[in-house]
């Protein structure tokens, strides 16, 4: 075995003594690091929580939204069901109308038809 001699116990133990005051040291930086850990991860939960919510806010006015979008439209298409509504009555009151003066029309035409005629015979006649 080999014997040391006390200067050289000694300046291992300094040594020793050295690395054991630094470790101690850097005990109180890991208890730091540890605590900002924590602290970020916390910080990171309350992001989730505001994005949680974020998400909420935008869902909830999507919905929102499309309630005003639908209510839009079936207020359009009830005033254009009004509107082809009326152009329907319309367009019955035009058949009725209609209905009620073709025979006048048809004498009327035929009224004219032979006024052509009579009108025909005579240039028949008057070219001959």
């Amino acid at each position: 075995m080999e014997t040391k001699s006390r200067y050289e116990v000694i300046a291992e133990l300094e040594a020793k003594k050295r690395t054991l005051i630094q470790e101690r040291d850097a005990l109180n930086d890991e208890v730091n690091s540890k605590e900002r850990n924590i602290k970020n991860l916390e910080r990171e939960k309350e992001n989730i929580e505001t994005q949680k919510t974020d998400f909420q806010f935008r869902q909830d006015k999507a919905r929102q939204n499309l309630e005003n979008e639908k209510k839009d439209f079936d207020f359009k298409i009830g005033n254009t069901l009004v509107v082809v509504e009326r152009e329907i009555a319309d367009a019955k009151e035009d058949l009725e109308y209609f209905k009620t003066t073709i025979q006048q029309k048809k004498a009327t035409k035929e009224v004219l038809i032979k006024s052509v005629d009579e009108s025909l015979a005579r240039f028949n006649t008057l070219t001959k």
